[in-house]
């Protein structure tokens, strides 16, 4: 019989396909990218049903809510009667104008609830990519997610350093591979500053826990045997060594954070500071583990965070670059709120804004350009998907809650452990982000949004065969102890739910 970690090989694989490709293509946000994404997921989708062994380790409350989030726009295409759909919330109006534009249709023609049921179709089909990577990667070895998540972080500083170059050589420059809109800033691969700056505040805090990780832990095996070794083995080993990897994570953290000031955008060098801060409250106690210098680590760490916080007021207020919705988007919002509610509580259909939206935009207020969306993902949800958004929205943020919870209360830290808190700090800043833009209906930020969700919901069972424990001096033995028949009692409610698609 194969391993579970060979039989999961298929899984890791297609996802490092997708942590690598996603961006590439503008945030794979055009038809053809979209297009293989959606491949792909039938791909993992079939990983699942191939393997009748593989267990999505999930809550079965968030695993309902995250099958109702796949089906309601499935629902929004259901062919109603006519004698229905006509008394359907906000209906009535379109009723009419089909009416008048005689639309080629009887009026005994059954419609589906959306009013744009191709856009819903669409939308759809978009969101499976991140939900097959979320419901694929949760059921994957803790050592294989941390592995696909230095893979993430190496994308993000590829992401980071392009930026940079874009920004040093001007709006004209090759490396903006055409973009028109890239306004003198830091873009990476994406057609939107916000966007990459969107991919950069996930990424740090994702990169400050694998440099907490790594700061204090003894390399195993390091006394061994003193026999010689190949010059590809002696780079090997230097690579391997502790001080060496925190050179590389830290080196990370720095591009990115550069990276992430010359998108000179406002939202996202504002939550970055609240990242960083963040960062500083759960990671700093814990950097050196029980080490002699695990203070001086605390110390420095406090330190170094406390001087890029300040060191960005100044860039915030003086860098930043002000986006040519900026000063019609509480307008928008308005708007969006008045429409949402006209359709409540079915929304016009999932992917309908676009279509949807002008009919309600004041027109005392002019815009040059196509408002395609509400720059609140949110608000948006809300006008598309009525009740059901409202509370898919409120479960998810919940179960979210809920996790932290049982992350916090262990006494000892592994190294999966800080990586799920970090990946919990980065979800948090782009759960924040999504007010004020539209990250999540970026299929690249989706599908690293659900791959950071699936690290952090990861009910990992191998803290042992990981790094050591890197809880802080006041984690003693003896808490961790009397903490472990409590662990056992708060898993004990969360079993696994078998994989419904094995039947």
């Amino acid at each position: 019989m194969e391993s579970p970690a060979r039989d999961s090989s298929l899984g890791y694989y297609l996802i490092a396909f997708f942590l690598v490709f996603v961006p590439l293509f503008r945030g794979a946000n055009r038809p053809v990218p979209l297009l293989v994404l959606e491949i792909g997921a039938l791909a993992l989708l079939a990983h699942l049903v191939w393997r009748p062994d593989f267990r999505i380790q999930l809550s079965r409350s968030l695993l309902i809510s995250l099958i109702l989030l796949l089906c309601y726009p499935l629902l929004q295409l259901v062919p109603l009667p006519p004698t229905l759909w006509i008394h359907l919330p906000g209906r009535d109006f379109y009723a009419h104008a089909l009416a008048q534009a005689d639309a080629g249709q009887s009026p005994d023609s059954w419609r589906a609830a959306s009013l744009v049921p191709w856009a819903t179709e669409f939308s759809w089909l978009a969101l499976l990519p991140p939900l097959t990577v979320f419901l694929v990667a949760v059921g994957l070895p803790a050592q294989q997610l941390q592995s696909l998540l230095k893979l993430f972080l190496g994308v993000a500083v590829a992401q980071a350093l392009l930026g940079l170059l874009q920004y040093g050589a001007g709006s004209n420059s090759i490396f903006q591979f055409g973009n028109p809109y890239c306004c003198s800033s830091a873009v990476g691969t994406y057609i939107n500053r916000n966007h990459l700056a969107g991919l950069l505040e996930m990424a740090l805090p994702v990169g400050l826990a694998l440099l907490t990780a790594t700061i204090g832990h003894s390399q195993s095996g390091s006394g061994a045997y003193h026999r010689r070794r190949t010059l590809r083995q002696r780079l090997a080993k230097l690579a391997a060594l502790p001080i060496n990897q925190a050179a590389i994570y830290g080196s990370g953290c720095i591009a990115i954070l550069l990276g992430l000031v010359f998108t000179r955008s406002r939202a996202g060098i504002t939550l970055v500071m609240l990242g960083i801060l963040l960062c500083m409250v759960v990671f700093a106690r814990r950097l050196g583990g029980r080490n002699a210098y695990g203070l001086i680590g605390t110390l420095t760490f406090i330190g170094w965070g406390l001087a890029v916080e300040v060191g960005l007021v100044p860039v915030l207020n003086r860098f930043t670059l002000a986006g040519a919705t900026d000063d019609y988007r509480w307008s928008i919002f308005s708007s969006t709120i008045q429409a949402a509610a006209y359709f409540f509580p079915l929304g016009s259909g999932v992917g309908t804004f676009q279509d949807i939206y002008p009919r309600f935009h004041p027109p005392d207020i002019l815009f040059d350009g196509i408002i395609n969306r509400a720059h609140n993902d949110y608000l948006e949800g809300f006008l598309e998907a009525g009740l059901v958004g409202i509370v898919l929205s409120l479960a998810l943020v919940g179960f979210y809650g809920l996790q932290w919870r049982r992350i916090w209360r262990r006494g000892n830290w592994s190294s999966f452990r800080l990586l799920q808190a970090g990946t919990g700090i980065s979800l948090l800043l782009l759960i924040l982000h999504s007010a004020v833009d539209f990250n999540l209906h970026i299929p690249a930020n989706a599908i690293f949004f659900a791959f950071l969700a699936a690290v952090f919901f990861h009910r990992q069972q191998q803290d042992e065969s990981l790094k050591p424990d890197v809880a802080s001096a006041a984690d003693s033995e003896e808490t961790a102890a009397k903490d472990a028949p409590a662990n056992n009692l708060n898993l004990s409610p969360l079993k696994n739910v078998r994989n419904p698609f094995a039947d």
